[in-house]
């Protein structure tokens, strides 16, 4: 089998590759959720001085459930915007990926390459967006998902029949998969 790849590795597929590898969503942060104790005393304040008839004190409480509020809706704004510029900036790598009966050799911008033997692939991960090869020494082989399935179905079928013949584990909620199961 020989599967040869040539794709873009851009800022999206290294985020899907940080958030599989660290296990936490890397979407927007819940500022809103954050703010819910502090938005829950300034009601029961609202409460009481409503209760207590103290119109400062009503107004102070207001005021501070309103900034609270707007903190946090200009914080998920901004989030959103220094990601788009991360990604806009950041240069997406031309990578030319071969898989054969050898191993797995990356080459990235046509200057750096790197080899994995079969030996040295311990697991693999297929995401939404990329496929992740699990290598020894905790390295990790990002492919984009896109350049796999624009291969064709059959080069998905090779590579997973190819994986399986090696006894190479598909990884599933963290855990591994018999290679028959995958």
């Amino acid at each position: 089998m020989r599967l040869q790849l040539d794709y873009k590795l851009g800022v999206a597929e290294r985020l899907a590759h940080e958030e599989f590898r660290s296990g936490s969503s890397l979407q927007r942060p819940a500022y809103f959720r954050q703010a819910i104790p502090s938005l829950v005393l300034c009601g029961l304040g609202l409460v009481a001085s409503y209760k207590g008839q103290s119109v400062t004190l009503l107004a102070i409480f207001l005021l501070a459930a309103g900034v609270l509020t707007v903190d946090a809706w200009k914080k998920g704004l901004r989030w959103k915007s220094n990601l788009s510029a991360a990604v806009d900036k950041e240069p997406a790598n031309s990578v030319q990926l071969v898989i054969d009966d050898r191993g797995i050799q990356e080459t990235v911008e046509q200057q750096v390459v790197s080899f994995a033997p079969w030996s040295a692939v311990r697991s693999y991960v297929q995401l939404e967006r990329i496929w992740a090869f699990n290598l020894a020494g905790g390295y990790t082989a990002v492919v984009s998902a896109s350049a796999i399935s624009e291969a064709g179905p059959a080069a998905e079928a090779d590579l997973k029949t190819e994986l399986v013949a090696r006894s190479i584990p598909k990884l599933v909620n963290g855990r591994a998969l018999p290679p028959a199961l995958s």
